[in-house]
């Protein structure tokens, strides 16, 4: 019931704030940060999990971001830290990056936003990467983020699902027991405020 008792708040301050701040801002700079979570791409099999552990496969972010152009149309480059670790099956596999997506979006009503774009990543620590000879994981990835914003004035909210191009190979040998593929997806949730 709290849960509830406390959306509503939220909304009622965000629709107040709505009538407080007006339209949204042009360009400018701000900060952001947030909350991910990674997925294997099984999404009713992922849901239960975040059921029996929620932290298993979550992580943060924050970083900058510079946004150019009108009310309407924007470009939004973005300079993020992110720590992050997925459960494996096997066991937990961490990472740390820097990320660098560049969101196009579209305003819709004022406060609401559709955006996509490229997204690159550059690995700077994990606990899986594999040491078999002619295996080794990129550090340099490639990806695509979209997904949908809510903007109140100088302040966004926004739900984005993430999936990268390259494949990575864990050595569970190293970490768990064994070799395997995957592609890095995450569901990232993120609060922003633009000076």
């Amino acid at each position: 019931m709290k849960v509830f008792q406390f959306l509503f708040a939220l909304l009622m301050f965000l629709f107040a704030s709505t009538l407080a701040f007006g339209q949204n801002k042009g360009a400018g700079f701000g900060v952001k940060g947030g909350l991910n979570y990674n997925t294997s791409g099984k999404y009713f099999q992922d849901a239960e999990s975040i059921w029996k552990n929620p932290e298993a496969s979550s992580g943060y972010h924050f970083g900058a971001f510079y946004k150019f152009g009108n009310y309407d149309l924007y470009l939004r480059p973005e300079l993020l830290f992110t720590q992050t670790k997925f459960d494996t099956g096997n066991g937990i596999a961490e990472l740390s990056r820097i990320d660098a997506p560049v969101m196009v979006g579209l305003h819709f009503f004022e406060i609401i936003s559709v955006m996509a774009g490229p997204s690159f990543h550059y690995t700077l620590s994990d606990n899986y990467t594999s040491t078999i000879e002619g295996t080794t994981n990129d550090p340099l990835r490639f990806g695509y983020q979209f997904g949908l914003g809510l903007n109140v004035g100088p302040i966004g909210l926004d739900l984005r699902y993430e999936r990268e191009f390259n494949d990575q190979k864990i050595n569970f040998d190293r970490v768990f027991g064994g070799t395997t593929d995957f592609k890095s997806q995450q569901v990232i949730l993120g609060l922003s405020f633009q000076f």
